[in-house]
């Protein structure tokens, strides 16, 4: 079985290492997520976090996402692509097989 990101790394080969894609979801949709291959990444660390605020910094790439009380967050490799390309999020979402009514929003920042 194939998993939701496998057609966005084989559409892009040349990847923005300064970069990552991030992505918001509402917390409904994680049965959703989990049927496209994605698994909730757990770090021990987090377990102590009081107020279940999850920064850019602690993100997974790929393959996992991570969840608070009210949402769901996907990181990816960026191409390059991203910086000229200017409905690339709308083409990523598609390869990445994740549908619009799904995401909350989306944006490409600084790793």
């Amino acid at each position: 079985m194939s998993n939701s990101w496998d057609e966005y790394f084989a559409h892009y080969s040349d990847w923005d290492e300064s970069h990552c894609f991030n992505v918001r979801l509402e917390l409904k949709f994680e049965e959703e997520i989990k049927k496209l291959g994605y698994v909730e990444y757990v770090n021990s660390d987090d377990m102590y976090l009081i107020d279940n605020n999850i920064s850019n910094k602690n993100l997974p790439i790929s393959k996992t996402y991570k969840k608070n009380k009210n949402e769901l967050f996907l990181s990816f490799e960026v191409p390059y692509d991203w910086s000229i390309d200017t409905d690339w999020e709308d083409k990523a979402l598609v390869l990445l097989g994740l549908c619009d009514e799904w995401v909350i929003d989306s944006s490409v920042e600084d790793k």
